[in-house]
């Protein structure tokens, strides 16, 4: 379907290098439960009516499961996924408010998809990172096409979708939607109407809808509930009962726990009115009253988290009873739902927490903050960062959580969870913490990666008014040490000043073991190649290159860097090798799409032409240039090589109009700087006397035209 746009990538050659540190997972583990449905319960009533609805409805393009909280929808769903009746390949995701993002989302999506067998990317997180500022053209057209080959129809559901709320995510779930293969069929599980354009699937019956008055409980399944539970009740009060819950499941499963035990259950019946709203915090209330003390302050504590396991209860509460109270609570059904097969993880009925959140911060709004604290200690501790830093923040503790973005930063971009980050300074940016050290290191490296020069000035000109030489949480030796890196890395102050805050930094981050070794020679060896300084170049550069520590944007700048340089010194065979370890990490990671990768292309399109395929280099050049034109303000260097690389090889395949515009918009970048520029210089002129060489041969190899025919009789 979209295969055109996939032709378009330069072919490179697979390699069979095995690096294990090129592979990676994602820097927070993704839960199992979120790409499992739930599991089955005994306990639950058969839905078998709406078992049926379900495979007919997912006959068409998209089903629409629409009701408010408390109506049942994800149970009836995972009830009909365990049923004979269910899709033949099924990828599932539950979706939480951290998936509002688009890289996020389609990183989680396509993870399910891969795990359903859609073979999309050989990195999914990284393929995604990738195409994350380009969503529709790069990332969409892919998982399309692996869906449309998959040799049976799939069911892609989306739990909690009522979560994605951004306009650009819904733009994207649109496309997504219009797109479908014949073979593929979304279920969207959502608690409010979407905001998507499900006009034009209604109006061509592609859409399929399942709503609450499809879900409420009918009579007899009502019955069905109340008697599993142990309640007898005469059938005018089961009516009564249906007409005051106008059968609302979670209504009637509270109604049903708070009957449990009475001595006259039909008389409670009376005692409660109003909407499912009421009722759900009437009775969620009635059912916690009733819970010993130690039964209710558990549930009141941890209903602060989205999920739990026991060790995380233990920690929070600073108790050991969890496993206890968690067994009692799976004995009684009380709106606990295990998250894994193994039942280590858990959470409660989102309604169900939600009241109980609501009673905790009423109650005692100091526990509720202190409990946010301990829970950011425990999976800070654990590795799960972004549940930490929601925490910190919920508990007051800016500083914290300032210092957790800080630690985490660099693997959440080499993950690709740039925009992960972003959200985090936001959130810090009105927060106590905004002036803090490790706040502003993060915000000055984003703005940097970004292309906001500006932006990185004004942060780093923030760090210079303090005096602080301790190490920051992300491992770097000082915010000196920042400075020289941030300023060493991108050269937005000229070659020779970017030459020695790189020596600086070389000098102070000598650790190999840690990324900022590896940051701080990749720059120096950059900025000695800019000089014209190849010897240091192909000295510190390997150093970069091989590092364990070393992350995959900074390794393929390395390795493409030390190609330039090689083929500089007339190394041919060693540069085809550097170039084609870059574009492997490239390739490992997918990240085809990424900006920040385009001197990959340039190294490989070198070589390309070195070795006479020039057809092929142009293509490969072609596909960098177009990638670094993406994001306008990241570092000039990258560009300025690829413009006079692309140059010179436009001059070999024959094409000097496209080298002429090449090199005199490379020119002026290299001009800008008043010193440092003798190298770059030197390579421009000796492109343009390529290029004025090969003018002259085309001139001499044309045919004469009439009137120079003409001239040179009369000069005879």
């Amino acid at each position: 379907m979209f295969g055109a746009i996939e032709q378009q990538r330069p072919q490179v050659s697979r390699l069979t290098t095995d690096r294990s540190n090129l592979s990676r997972q994602p820097a927070d583990s993704i839960l199992e439960a979120k790409l499992r449905p739930p599991q089955t319960r005994s306990a639950w009533v058969m839905r078998s009516r709406l078992l049926e609805e379900l495979e007919h409805a997912t006959q068409r393009a998209v089903t629409l499961i629409a009701a408010p909280a408390g109506y049942g929808k994800t149970t009836v769903v995972a009830q009909w996924l365990a049923s004979d009746l269910r899709p033949t390949i099924v990828a599932w995701i539950s979706l939480d408010t951290a998936d509002n993002d688009p890289v996020r989302l389609w990183t989680n999506i396509a993870t399910a998809l891969a795990r359903a067998g859609c073979d999309i990317a050989r990195d999914i997180v990284g393929f995604v990172a990738a195409g994350g500022n380009d969503v529709l053209t790069v990332v969409l057209p892919r998982i399309v096409d692996a869906l449309a080959g998959l040799p049976s129809d799939i069911t892609v559901l989306i739990d909690d979708f009522d979560i994605v709320r951004a306009t650009e995510c819904n733009e994207q779930i649109d496309f997504f939607v219009k797109h479908l293969p014949p073979n593929a069929h979304v279920v969207l599980i959502t608690r409010s109407d979407p905001t998507l354009r499900l006009g034009r699937l209604r109006a061509a019956g592609q859409l399929s809808e399942i709503r609450a008055d499809d879900l409420a409980f009918n009579t007899r399944e009502a019955s069905a509930l109340l008697v599993s539970d142990g309640v007898q009740l005469s059938s005018e009060a089961v009516s009564e009962l249906m007409q005051r819950t106008e059968g609302w499941p979670a209504g009637l499963y509270l109604a049903a726990l708070s009957l449990t035990g009475r001595a006259d259950p039909s008389e409670f019946v009376h005692t409660f009115s109003g909407n499912n709203r009421f009722i759900g915090d009437y009775l969620t209330e009635e059912v916690l009253s009733r819970q010993p003390e130690q039964v209710r302050n558990f549930i009141l504590d941890m209903s602060i988290v989205d999920r739990f396991s026991v060790p995380l209860a233990d920690y929070v509460t600073e108790a050991r009873h969890s496993a206890s109270i968690l067994r009692n609570l799976k004995h009684t059904n009380l709106f606990l739902v295990p998250l894994d097969s193994e039942e280590r993880w858990f959470r409660f009925h989102h309604l169900f927490g939600a009241v109980a959140y609501s009673t905790l911060e009423t109650e005692r709004p100091d526990r509720a903050a202190m409990l946010h604290g301990r829970a950011a200690e425990w999976l800070s501790e654990n590795g799960f960062i972004e549940d930490a830093v929601e925490h910190a923040l919920a508990a007051g503790k800016a500083e914290h959580a300032a210092n957790l973005v800080n630690a985490n930063w660099l693997r959440y971009f080499d993950a690709g969870r740039g925009t992960t980050i972003q959200r985090w300074l936001r959130a810090l940016e009105a927060s106590a913490a905004d002036h803090s050290t490790a706040y502003v290191v993060t915000a000055a490296w984003m703005a940097a990666l970004s292309g906001n020069q500006e932006e990185m000035d004004r942060r780093l000109a923030q760090l210079t008014n303090g005096s602080d030489h301790v190490r920051l949480p992300d491992g770097t030796k000082s915010v000196e040490s920042v400075m020289a890196l941030v300023r060493g890395l991108f050269g937005f102050d000229g070659p020779l000043d970017t030459l020695a805050f790189a020596r600086r930094a070389a000098e102070l981050e000598t650790n190999g073991n840690l990324a900022w070794f590896t940051v701080a020679n990749t720059a120096l060896g950059h900025a000695s190649y800019v000089i014209g300084d190849l010897d240091t170049a192909v000295g510190v550069l390997p150093k970069a290159a091989t590092s364990e520590a070393a992350p995959a944007l900074l390794r393929i700048l390395a390795l493409a860097t030390l190609a330039l340089a090689q083929a500089e010194l007339g190394q041919d065979d060693r540069s085809r090798r550097s170039a084609e370890e870059a574009m492997e990490v490239v390739e490992t990671r997918s990240l085809h799409a990424l900006p920040q990768v385009s001197l990959a292309f340039t190294a490989l399109g070198q070589s390309q032409a070195s070795s006479g395929e020039l057809a092929q280099a142009m293509a490969t050049l072609e596909h960098g240039l177009n990638l670094r034109r993406k994001i306008a303000g990241l570092s000039p260097w990258p560009t300025i090589h690829h413009l006079l690389i692309m140059g010179r090889v436009a001059v070999m395949a024959g094409d000097l109009p496209q080298a002429r515009r090449l090199l005199d918009e490379v020119s002026p970048l290299i001009r800008q700087y008043r010193e440092g520029t003798a190298a770059m210089i030197a390579r421009l002129e000796a492109a343009r006397k390529a290029l004025r060489e090969a003018q002259t041969t085309s001139r001499t190899d044309e045919p004469l035209t009439a009137r120079e025919i003409d001239v040179l009789r009369r000069l005879a």
